[in-house]
């Protein structure tokens, strides 16, 4: 696609809103010294994670033995929630002083890149050959490599076998299809209790995943090949919104209001609720709770599918230390570090070499919930790289809400929704 000034500026306006002309202009930043006499100094490099709570202080930890190794470099991160970082980000280049690394949460919007928010690591770090494939679609874009893979992430159903055995049904053999996963949560729900079967996230701003998770178990797209329309409005995402919204409102599975994943999460521990989408670094937190539980890829309608994630380091454009930026992130992409992180965190690996370190086959021993989400690796996708992505995403998130919670026929916010995303891919394409 054509790269001109005017597809960067409707860019600017459209996604990095706060950002609006100074992103275009920011420089890539020089080289570091030579050793004489410059190379005496320490270099800091600053590194905005999304990390909170127990997962900040493990990688931490992993920053202090990289810090420990290498006195010339000072890794400093910095946690922010995974809601707010990235509006964090946008006002700090809007104020010429982005960290040196910013942690994307998720997905790498391409737009950062279009508008050389973030520079390609290609010529400063090389990713492990068994990198897992999935992550290219996130990472690389127009043939260069903008993200550095920490850990992956997918979502995969997670089932309450009590539930499930106290509703009649055998807790060894979990849903295959979405017929199997409704009468499951049919049998699991008790509304007299504010016992739930099934609950999906439908909050704007969190929606977009578990939608996107049942579209491609329907056999359904976000976009069109070329990236430049929505492709949603289809039978594949009537039929996946219909669900949504049946669940709660025919069949009243789920609960009528507004909820994230993480909620559902949070509350696991009351045993009253029977299934709901995971994550992997959530698994020791449901194994907290001490009730019977079991991952499992998400039943299909047309096919097994998962949505593919994670998170990875992206270089500011504006770095004055790339060299150093890239030292810190080749040290982490060796399996024997990755490894230990994903055994230690609970995440997904980043690569094979990874997935067979000692470290996180020990894991896999203790948590039985964890394989799966390995085993749904083949079948995982991640969301279109494309520009506008960002608010293709979200425009999906409200249409689910609105359906959902608000009371807007499925149809109609279907198409309300695929006329707006049409709006936004061709703004930030425009030639």
């Amino acid at each position: 696609m054509a790269k001109s000034d005017g597809t960067r500026s409707l860019a600017r306006r459209t996604f990095l809103k706060t950002a609006a002309g100074t992103a275009a202009g920011l420089a890539l930043g020089g080289a570091l010294p030579g050793k004489a006499p410059a190379q005496t100094r320490k270099h800091t490099v600053t590194i905005w994670s999304h990390f909170v709570g127990n997962t900040f202080q493990i990688f931490q930890r992993f920053v202090a033995e990289f810090n420990q190794a290498n006195p010339d470099i000072e890794i400093k991160p910095t946690s922010y929630g995974p809601a707010e970082i990235l509006p964090k980000y946008l006002a700090s280049v809007a104020g010429g002083a982005p960290p040196d690394i910013y942690h994307a949460p998720g997905n790498i919007y391409f737009d950062l890149a279009a508008n050389k928010v973030i520079a390609p690591w290609d010529g400063l770090v090389e990713v492990h050959p068994t990198t897992f494939k999935n992550f290219d679609g996130m990472t690389i874009w127009e043939g260069r490599r903008y993200g550095v893979p920490v850990n992956g992430g997918l979502g995969v159903m997670l089932y309450n076998l009590e539930l499930l055995e106290k509703g009649g049904l055998d807790s060894n053999k979990l849903p295959e299809t979405w017929d199997d996963l409704l009468e499951a949560a049919k049998r699991m729900t008790n509304t007299a209790e504010n016992q739930w079967g099934l609950m999906l996230g439908n909050q704007a701003g969190n929606a977009a995943q578990p939608y996107y998770t049942f579209l491609l178990t329907a056999g359904g797209e976000l976009v069109t090949p070329d990236g430049k329309a929505s492709a949603f409005n289809s039978d594949a995402g009537l039929e996946t919104l219909n669900f949504f919204v049946d669940l709660v409102h025919k069949h009243k599975v789920g609960p009528h209001r507004v909820y994230t994943e993480v909620q559902a999460w949070s509350e696991w521990g009351t045993r009253k609720i029977g299934a709901c989408l995971l994550y992997p670094v959530w698994t020791n937190i449901i194994l907290g709770t001490k009730i019977r539980s079991m991952t499992k890829v998400a039943p299909r309608k047309v096919k097994h599918a998962a949505h593919f994630a994670g998170n990875y380091l992206t270089l500011s454009s504006a770095s004055k230390n790339k060299e150093a930026a890239a030292k810190f992130a080749q040290w982490w992409v060796q399996p024997a570090i990755s490894g230990r992180w994903a055994g230690e965190s609970g995440a997904t690996p980043n690569s094979q070499a990874a997935a067979d370190h000692p470290n996180f086959r020990q894991f896999l021993e203790k948590n039985p919930l964890a394989q799966p989400f390995l085993d749904a690796i083949p079948v995982a996708r991640t969301q279109p790289g494309v520009l506008g992505m960002p608010a293709v995403s979200q425009i999906i998130s409200e249409m689910v809400e609105q359906a959902v919670v608000g009371g807007v026929p499925p149809k109609e916010a279907l198409a309300k929704a695929a006329a707006r995303a049409d709006q936004e891919l061709k703004r930030a394409q425009k030639a």
